[in-house]
């Protein structure tokens, strides 16, 4: 009989992090009880479905909660408190920032395990191996629990503070590609439990329905992108191929729609604006899903423009290419981090070098102008994604291991 599970994030609901969601409820479906646990309560203006359905499971942080725990903890059992103070500090000095952010969380992970205790939470899963793998170690220590988590991309790329520790502390790691599992490895020492598993995010494939894309030279082209307005998604590069195109084909007509929010609107709409291109590249901002699915089933390719920002940020596995892809739209994406592992060149989509966009035109022209090859890469596509990107055969791959670990360990309920 599954057990009950807490699942600890940094932010909800995140439009952005469907992957949380759709983990959660499918879990749910499979019959395992989730509690969701978020350090910081979104409040966006698109919200999908799914998330409503949890509003009765999530946990927000409470000043008023948090402080009662604390004192509780303190005034009971002072060592305890203390050893977690020094955990913190010792993990995190390298990074003043990420110490001084970890110490607003470890007062919220305390809170939790005394909610946790009284759900008959067995077990704490987090996605993201920064604060919320923080906060589920301690949660889970407090409580004589395990806990694990998913690893993404900036909490391995960038934010990767304590990270090592983390690991070493877990039951079990989930990197979602191979690529990140390798990078993992670097962290540990050779006498460190080797528990990191490869389980990819996944999409439901029955939301999809795969049709074959109309790449007709006769009508005007329809490309298409869902991704955060932010350095990292490159979509700088995405809107300078667009004008690259218009002058090299000025007898191809084209429009250009980007699905999504962030802070480079701006900067992004002076772009288009300064490039003639206001006639042909649209920002669509936030849509839901359901308006996703029919821009998908509208275009005839689709493009992630991913770079490495400034900051070292960079994308793990999109989200946004598996859905494309299960939809039949031929993709377009940057060789970087594990997408070719899902983007397989000339296979299942077309890869460019992260940064040309140059690269990007001859790709989508390629797209175009052989239209027999780009239905058989979609085609291919699907077929991946079916196979190793299914949202529920991934959530019972991830319940197995849930299964595993807690038959297993003995429960140590703490005071």
């Amino acid at each position: 009989m599954p057990y009950q599970l807490a699942y600890v994030v940094s932010r909800f609901p995140l439009l952005t992090e469907t992957f949380v969601l759709n983990e959660v409820l499918a879990l749910r479906a499979l019959g395992w009880p989730v509690e969701l646990f978020a350090i910081r309560h979104e409040h966006e203006a698109v919200v999908h479905a799914g998330a409503r359905q949890l509003e009765s499971s999530i946990h927000y942080a409470s000043f008023p909660v948090t402080l009662a725990a604390n004192i509780r903890l303190l005034t009971g059992h002072t060592g305890r408190w203390a050893h977690l103070l020094q955990m913190t500090v010792d993990g995190n000095a390298c990074s003043r920032p990420f110490l001084a952010k970890t110490l607003l969380v470890l007062p919220v992970a305390i809170a939790w395990a005394e909610q946790m205790r009284a759900l008959g939470i067995r077990h704490v899963h987090a996605h993201f191996g920064s604060y919320p793998a923080f906060a589920a170690l301690v949660a889970a220590e407090l409580q004589g629990i395990g806990f694990s988590f998913t690893v993404h991309a900036h909490d391995l790329f960038v934010d990767n503070v304590m990270l090592g520790e983390k690991i070493r502390r877990a039951q079990f790691v989930v990197a979602i590609s191979e690529f990140n599992r390798e990078r993992l490895g670097s962290l540990l020492r050779p006498d460190d439990p080797a528990h990191v598993r490869v389980i990819h995010c996944g999409v439901d494939i029955r939301a999809f329905r795969f049709r074959r894309c109309q790449i007709d030279g006769r009508r005007q082209h329809r490309l298409v992108s869902v991704a955060a307005l932010r350095e990292y998604k490159g979509l700088d590069n995405l809107i300078e191929a667009c004008r690259l195109l218009r002058a090299r084909s000025p007898e191809a007509p084209f429009v250009c729609r980007i699905v999504g929010e962030g802070p480079q609107r701006a900067a992004l709409q002076k772009q288009i604006v300064a490039s003639g291109l206001g006639d042909c590249v649209q920002l669509l901002g936030a849509r839901s899903q359901q308006v996703i699915r029919e821009l998908l089933v509208e275009s005839d390719v689709f493009v992630l423009p991913s770079v490495v920002a400034r900051s070292g940020y960079m994308d793990g596995i999109p989200v946004a290419l598996m859905e494309a892809m299960a939809s039949g739209v031929p993709v377009v994406a940057s060789r970087l981090s594990g997408i070719p592992e899902l983007v397989r060149d000339g296979d299942t989509g077309l890869l460019v070098p992260p940064g040309r966009a140059d690269a990007l035109v001859e790709a989508i022209l390629r797209c175009w102008q052989q239209p027999a090859l780009s239905l058989q890469r979609a085609a291919n596509a699907r077929r991946l994604v079916e196979c190793e990107y299914d949202l529920r055969e991934n959530a019972r791959e991830l319940a197995a291991l849930f299964e595993e670990n807690l038959a297993t360990a003995p429960t140590r309920w703490r005071p």
